[in-house]
């Protein structure tokens, strides 16, 4: 099979596009769709090999597992070793049994399994987990368990058939992940049922099922508009377009098309050129570094430490560690240097796998090692805990098939006026709090994580977000007003319009409105960051690991809300004065139980100062 170094630089220019987007680079910030160009091409090159053994004579399974296993195992397995000595160095007990469970799951091949179970709009995040970018090797390695099998049940059932059969494995795939992008964004995302088209895009090229123009002339366009496709998807498309929805069409479409274009057209001499083949080459064990460096950076140092030169490190230093990889791990045991038999291979990649597993089996069994930190550290870690709701119905998640809100959450009281909380989970985190301070009120709630509510949804808003605000704005609110409407949110740049559109609407109802401005929020855990102060002696550490997102906000807010003439209520004036925020509650608790979510004890802290502040108006 003749080797194409065009694909090499596909794949170069899709892992620098993640890699990208991960650093946070202005931009890209849909660097993220480089996975999805990798599916496609993992799916056009694996095909080829497995026909053209099968045209050969030779395929069968074993070899061919044992190919796979030789491809990705080795350099899974020095990462994992690595970033495991790093995790029991650095994480806390909690933190550290999390990250050995999904080690773990990671050498089972189900890591996307694993993180779709424990991954949710509370969660850690994302770079308190440094093995989340393994989730995609789970998709990529359930392929190739379900692929072959497929393929040698079709060369003997339905041979004449297989391509069409293939065709609509990807049809049913696609539509299996256009419809979980809308009410099942977690499952689509992680789960190969909505992952295998893009996959069997590469399959159906590479088996001829779609045809490849022979002029050159049309190929060559076809490499420019497909390299303009993913080019513009990166630039374009937002951490919060649904994937892989109908919106993975342009990526995947692009690097369809740079795949039929070939290496004798523009696109494939540029994609050919020595830097992005050296990356393409580079490529898996690049993707398998550079998440756990940032993880630890930021983790160990924040965000912004150290500026424009921080990514510049971070890349410096997985592109070094990823050439040593592939350069004395993967190459050498994917090209057989070994000198070991098939039998002998598994049975040495077995005690390898056993060895790099015995640490994570450890730190399950003693509970996160909890002895490399002091007892007052340990439970300052586990201090907090979250704040109250009205039930436990009272803050669905953001995907689902729910069209209204539980009534027990709007449940009217004949003795006590209703007033409504109205908003996403940074509503939900005052519910407790301002239920407590106000016990003559009956407090409903209407919240859902990750929806701001108001009357435009955000571009970002979920299917489910959008069906509950058409609910709450198309009946509640006007078959069944309250006397007085608390709206709060975690409010982004841009929101302004929105909330003051949905402030003249709620003024024209004569529904009594008020806004609550942003509360602040952390880089981590807070609780972690005070238990990082106290293990480190460094007092100063939360305050220099609070992100600037509310402070960018409140002036916002505050002026919205004075040009629509209603009531605003300011977090940060009560939890912050002077610009130093308090970090903890009266009964010594942190005040937040996550990186922005208030705890028990700081929402009823902030709900008794929010009402204090707003009867003194």
């Amino acid at each position: 099979m003749t080797h194409r170094t065009d694909i090499d630089g596909l794949r170069g220019l899709a892992v620098l596009a993640v890699f990208a987007g991960h650093l946070g680079l202005s931009g890209i910030p849909g660097g993220f769709v480089g996975v999805d160009v990798f599916f496609v091409v993992s799916g056009f090159v694996i095909a080829r090999v497995v026909a053209r053994r099968q045209g050969e004579g030779q395929f069968s399974l074993i070899d061919f597992w044992e190919r796979r296993t030789r491809r990705l195992l080795p350099a899974v397995l020095v990462v994992i070793a690595a970033v495991t000595v790093m995790a029991m160095i650095h994480m806390f007990p909690d933190e550290l049994v999390g990250f050995a469970r999904s080690g773990l799951s990671t050498l089972a091949f189900s890591a996307n399994l694993y993180f779709w179970q424990t991954i949710d709009y509370f969660a850690a995040p994302p770079d308190m987990h440094p093995l989340l970018h393994a989730w995609s090797l789970g998709v990529e390695e359930q392929f190739y368990i379900i692929f072959p099998l497929l393929m040698v049940l079709g060369w003997r059932w339905f041979p004449t058939r297989l391509r069409a059969v293939l065709a609509v494995l990807a049809l049913v795939s696609f539509g299996a992940g256009v419809w979980m992008a809308k009410d099942m964004m977690s499952a689509g995302f992680y789960l190969p049922l909505g992952r295998a088209w893009e996959l069997l895009l590469g399959v159906l090229l590479a088996k001829g099922a779609i045809p490849v123009p022979s002029d050159r002339r049309i190929r060559s366009v076809m490499g420019i508009v497909g390299l303009g496709l993913i080019l513009g998807a990166m630039a374009l498309y937002q951490p919060w377009t649904a994937m892989p929805g109908s919106a993975a069409l342009i990526p995947c479409a692009g690097a369809l098309l740079l795949l039929m274009a070939g290496e004798d057209t523009p696109t494939g001499a540029l994609l050919s050129i020595p830097p992005l083949k050296f990356y393409g080459q580079i490529s898996y064990s690049l993707y398998l570094w550079h998440w756990p460096l940032i993880s630890f950076q930021r983790m160990l140092f924040g965000e912004q430490a150290g500026g424009l030169l921080t990514p510049v490190a971070v890349f410096a230093a997985a592109v070094v560690l990823a050439t040593l990889s592939w350069r004395f791990v993967e190459t050498p045991i994917r090209d057989r240097r070994d000198g070991l038999s098939t039998g002998r291979f598994y049975l040495a990649a077995l005690a390898a796998t056993l060895i790099v597993a015995a640490p994570l089996v450890v730190i399950l069994a003693t509970k996160g090692l909890p002895g490399r930190f002091s007892p007052k550290v340990y439970a300052i870690a586990g201090s907090a805990e979250r704040t109250l709701r009205r039930t436990e119905a009272c803050l669905p998640p953001p995907d689902g098939p729910l069209k209204t809100f539980p009534d027990e959450c709007l449940k009217t009281a004949a003795d006590r006026p209703d007033w409504m909380l109205v908003g996403d989970s940074h509503a939900n985190h005052l519910w407790y709090g301002l239920s407590e301070a106000l016990p003559g009120v009956n407090l409903m709630q209407a919240t859902v994580s990750n929806c701001r509510m108001t009357l435009t949804p955000a571009s970002s808003a979920t299917d489910q977000c959008r069906r509950v605000i058409a609910s709450l704005y198309g009946d509640i609110l006007i078959n069944r007003p309250p006397q007085r409407l608390y709206l709060a949110g975690l409010w982004r740049p841009g929101d302004e319009t929105a909330v003051s559109e949905t402030l003249a609407w709620l003024k024209a109802r004569r529904i009594e409105a008020v806004l609550i401005g942003p509360a602040p929020s952390y880089e981590q855990s807070l609780p972690r960051l005070l238990a990082l102060a106290e293990h480190l002696k460094d007092p100063g550490l939360p305050a220099r690991r609070r992100r600037a997102d509310s402070d960018r906000m409140e002036p916002l807010m505050a002026a919205t809300a004075k040009q629509a003439a209603v009531p605003y209520l300011s977090i940060l004036s009560l939890a912050c004065p002077g610009g130093l925020c308090r970090t903890r509650a009266p009964d010594g608790r942190p005040m937040q139980w996550d990186a922005g979510h208030l705890s028990r004890s700081g929402s009823l802290w902030v709900g008794a100062g929010l009402i204090a502040s707003e009867t003194k108006k």
